[in-house]
């Protein structure tokens, strides 16, 4: 025990909070580790679909044909945009993982692959590299924010980009739907389905009229259906819209009223309760800007209808719902330019946004389309897709925290020069020269007393008390999680 009868650590609490010094940069950091730990308030997780877009280059050894639906050789012009409004909802924030194991298991980089959340885990599947489609599986885990490769059973699919890849009601199985193989004129119609218990490939018996080759396309879930806005076949430019009743496993075309979305592939969807949104694309001669919604509420011929306009034109863009709002990130625009700039739409406005002013802007990822979004509570997972010649890593995710704390500055300045900071924080949890180890749940975290007593009045008198925590090496903390210790200590050391 320390003095007045309290354990270190509960001396390590009262110093982080009590210390006038920290304790603006202590809340600060507890907000931080809040949100690098994914924690929040939120109270509703939304759907979300995750686009994937056509591939153009010529794999090598064997010739592939191009996927021109994507837009990627396009020389027209595209549509009209009007001048954005800008978004004053809630603070926003880049930050990046990228985690070791992606480098590990040689995850390559990819576009127009898919990645359908599962749980807690992502399951990342397909995509074109610039010289090849893939058909690897990869599964990243959002509590542990590293990637695995799992064993697969079954006949697993071939490899395609531009397919895609929905988890079905129930959370048992993933349906995989066409995407384009590169062996043909027309896009693949295949179906495969991936059972989760246990992990293995099986193709599915399905009755009715199915759509046919599907290519740059979007498939979500609506109730006991998944709705299929077919976009192209691989040569023609479509808009037809095919359901697939869950219950009887049977395909059926679906009857719609008001105005029909135009032809196009490329595009992006979002399901937002019974509301399906359809976005931009391209159709054959310019990317588009327009914004659709299905109000499958249950009439026995959904309406259609036109939601305005508002980001520059574009295709490969992703389409996410998060807490009610619509978020918009990249795309490719005309003679091929990409994006990295963040709309967003108010459904009650009826308006589109532009996100700007996000914070830790050098941590945004760069200009792409193909990519793909996955929506965790308030957070959107960015990873994948590419510009041009250049493609990036689907290993690596940009996270854009929609609700992000507030910042703080410190009230004083700092007692130490930056460059004295930068070589305190190299010695924490490091064993040179360590001369007091706190043990947290099983786990060392060595650290100097010299550093704690010279900015905590607290550790000062703990260490000069004259008891235990006087001279033992080793000082065992309870009552705290380790990760939760470890941020706290960090906030003496930076």
């Amino acid at each position: 025990m320390g003095p007045e009868g309290c354990s270190v650590g509960a001396l390590f609490l009262c110093a982080a909070f009590i210390d006038s010094l920290f304790e603006t940069k202590a809340l600060t950091g507890a907000a931080q580790f809040m949100t690098n730990m994914g924690m929040d308030s939120s109270k509703r997780l939304p759907h979300s679909r995750y686009l994937a877009q056509g591939i153009r280059e010529l794999p090598r050894p064997r010739p592939m044909s191009v996927n021109l639906q994507d837009g990627s050789a396009d020389a027209g012009v595209d549509s009209d945009t009007p001048a954005a409004r800008s978004f004053c909802g809630l603070r926003t924030s880049w930050s990046v993982q990228h985690p070791a194991t992606s480098d590990i298991l040689g995850i390559p980089s990819t576009k127009n692959h898919t990645a359908t959340p599962v749980g807690g885990e992502v399951y990342v599947f397909g995509g074109y590299d610039g010289q090849k489609n893939h058909n690897e599986l990869y599964v990243f885990g959002l509590a542990s924010m590293e990637w695995r490769q799992p064993q697969v059973g079954g006949a697993k699919p071939s490899g395609r980009n531009g397919h895609s890849a929905t988890l079905l009601q129930g959370g048992s199985s993933i349906l995989i739907l066409g995407g384009w193989l590169g062996n043909g004129p027309l896009a693949a119609g295949d179906v495969h389905m991936l059972d989760l218990c246990p992990l293995s490939w099986a193709r599915p018996r399905l009755s009715g009229e199915p759509p046919g080759p599907c290519n740059m396309h979007t498939a979500d879930i609506i109730g006991r259906n998944l709705l299929v806005f077919r976009g192209g076949d691989g040569r023609a430019y479509l808009n037809d819209l095919h359901g697939l009743d869950l219950d009887t496993s049977t395909w059926y075309s679906v009857k719609t009223s008001g105005e029909r979305p135009p032809p196009r592939a490329n595009h992006a969807s979002a399901v937002d309760g019974f509301r399906l949104y359809i976005f931009g694309g391209w159709d054959g001669t310019k990317r588009l800007n327009d914004l659709y919604v299905l109000d499958a509420g249950g009439a026995p011929k959904p309406p259609w209808s036109r939601k305005g306009s508002a980001p520059q034109a574009r295709a490969g863009m992703t389409l996410s719902v998060v807490r009610d709002y619509l978020y918009l990130f990249g795309g490719s625009g005309h003679t091929t330019r990409c994006f990295n700039d963040v709309h967003v739409y108010d459904p009650n406005e009826r308006a589109w946004f532009l996100c700007g002013g996000i914070a830790n802007e050098p941590a945004a990822p760069e200009r792409r389309a193909g990519h793909v979004a996955v929506v965790v509570d308030r957070r959107l997972f960015i990873s994948g897709g590419a510009c041009g010649a250049q493609y990036y890593g689907k290993g690596k995710w940009f996270i854009l925290d929609t609700d992000a704390p507030p910042a703080m500055e410190l009230a004083t300045p700092p007692l130490c020069a930056e460059s004295v900071r930068r070589v305190m924080s190299d010695h924490l949890n490091n064993q040179q020269f360590s001369d007091v180890v706190f043990v947290v749940e099983g786990r060392r975290l060595y650290a100097h007393r010299v550093l704690l007593t010279l900015f905590s009045d607290y550790f000062r008198r703990a260490f000069a008390c004259g008891m235990r925590e006087t001279f033992e090496p080793e000082i065992v903390i309870e009552g705290i999680s380790h990760e939760t210790f470890r941020v706290l200590l960090l906030l003496f050391f930076l």
